[in-house]
């Protein structure tokens, strides 16, 4: 059974550093500490025990978030005035206004996405 928990332990930590990488690619600083995190992380609960599955599943929770919820912005180094510059992925979970306003009721939303 630690095999099977070890290898599901792995594969979550490659998925959180996957997720880090997507998530901070352009912000080294930010991309070390997070990494960084999440060894510590691992490595207070290195041992098998009762809470390892939720360990675990709290992992690739938080790697989905990282992936497909946070976006990083950025402006040129010392101008202060200069516009925010957003890092929108491919992975970057897409919503509009209307489906936040409806608080999860079935309301067809009828306009155009381009409007």
């Amino acid at each position: 059974m630690a095999t099977s928990t070890g290898v599901s332990a792995r594969s979550a930590y490659r998925q959180l550093l996957r997720a880090t990488r997507v998530a901070f690619h352009n912000d080294v600083r930010v991309l070390i500490g997070a990494r960084q995190e999440a060894r510590q992380n691992f490595d207070q609960h290195r041992r098998h025990g009762i809470d390892t599955p939720m360990q675990i599943n709290h992992a690739l929770e938080v790697a989905s978030i990282l992936k497909h919820n946070i976006v990083q912005g950025s402006r040129e180094a010392g101008d202060e005035s200069a516009k925010w510059e957003l890092n929108i992925h491919d992975n970057i979970e897409r919503g509009d206004n209307d489906s936040i306003k409806v608080a999860g009721k079935n309301v067809k939303v009828e306009k155009a996405c381009s409007s």
